[in-house]
């Protein structure tokens, strides 16, 4: 799992290396919540991961003060194909309906309370 951080680690610097005089922002980091084995094992998706990944790479991001742009707010349910645990659907941080996954509870609990109450 924290090999992920390591992927991105490396080519953020790939890029940085090459252009040592110009920021470099990430654009778009993420890891999916579900899977239907298509590109992603079912295995390495879940909620859990995602917040992990997302600890790691925010404490990472944090500390070097490289901007960095989550991929994505709301799950997107018709990308991909017809399968609803196709991963393309589950990227987000929050599903479709606007429900925050647990990486959203963990950084921002008031959002939790919200939809409780809401």
């Amino acid at each position: 799992m924290h090999d992920a951080l390591v992927y991105s680690k490396d080519n953020y610097h790939s890029v940085a290396s090459l252009y040592p005089d110009k920021p470099v922002v990430i654009t778009e980091a993420g890891w999916a919540t579900n899977s239907n084995g298509r590109g992603i094992c079912p295995q390495n998706t879940s909620q859990e991961l995602q917040a992990v990944y997302y600890a790691d790479l925010m404490d990472w991001t944090g500390q070097e003060g490289i901007l960095t742009f989550v991929f994505e707010a709301f799950d997107e349910p018709w990308k991909g194909s017809p399968d609803p645990l196709e991963p393309e659907k589950h990227w987000a941080c929050s599903r479709w309906n606007r429900e925050p996954k647990r990486v959203m509870q963990s950084l921002y609990p008031e959002l939790l309370r919200q939809t409780q109450t809401a």
